[in-house]
């Protein structure tokens, strides 16, 4: 098992499972090296199966070859694209993804409006290449959308739209958050989850 001990100024000590460099340790300047094997000894059935979980995303990361003829993922389903080197493939998919979460997000903006009374204010829509996240929203209201949410269900990528609607109302993740949320997508909560599960699989 790979692990890298981090010491730095903190105060605590943490550990986080990396999907590069496998068991990162971050630890205080001055804590004994005892104290930390300790430590690791009481969350050794959390880190075991935090490893476990990150060796199945793996194996969930799709491998192309980028030739002609292969398929890929587009809203949920293996599709033949008209490009297949991997720069056009990119391409393709923010273009996609562009036309569509624009698409999608003015028309459930509008069921928003529908369904709370409110007068929404203007936004914008724009794609962006994220590591590590799916979308945001800005305080003025900028959505921001990782194109490679274009290769996830229609359900998936709609819960998504709806997520960043919902934060035009309330810019955090309190009750009242949720609430609205629920009234775009009352199966939220099972997108999010599938979302989670199958981040790995949204990738080329």
């Amino acid at each position: 098992m790979n692990a890298t001990l981090i010491r730095t100024n903190r105060r605590t000590l943490s550990v986080q499972i990396h999907p590069d460099k496998g068991l990162v340790i971050r630890a205080p300047r001055h804590l004994s090296e005892s104290r930390i094997e300790k430590f690791l000894k009481e969350k050794e059935s959390w880190i075991k199966k935090r490893l476990e979980q990150g060796e199945k995303q793996k194996s969930k990361i799709p491998k192309y070859s980028f030739t002609s003829g292969e398929h890929f993922l587009y809203l949920g389903a293996l599709t033949l694209l008209p490009v297949h080197t991997r720069t056009k493939v990119i391409e393709w998919y923010k273009m996609k993804a562009k036309a569509h979460m624009n698409e999608r997000t003015n028309e459930l903006k509008q069921i928003l409006a529908q369904k709370t009374k409110a007068k929404l204010p203007a936004t914008t829509t724009k794609i962006r290449t994220y590591r590590s996240r799916w979308g945001t929203c800005s305080r003025d209201n900028v959505i921001t959308y990782n194109w490679k949410i274009i290769m996830a269900p229609s359900e998936i990528v709609d819960y998504l739209v709806s997520h960043e609607l919902s934060h035009i109302l309330h810019k955090n993740h309190g009750r009242r958050f949720y609430e609205t949320l629920a009234l775009l997508d009352p199966n939220y909560k099972a997108n999010q989850k599938w979302l989670r599960t199958n981040s790995s699989t949204l990738t080329i």
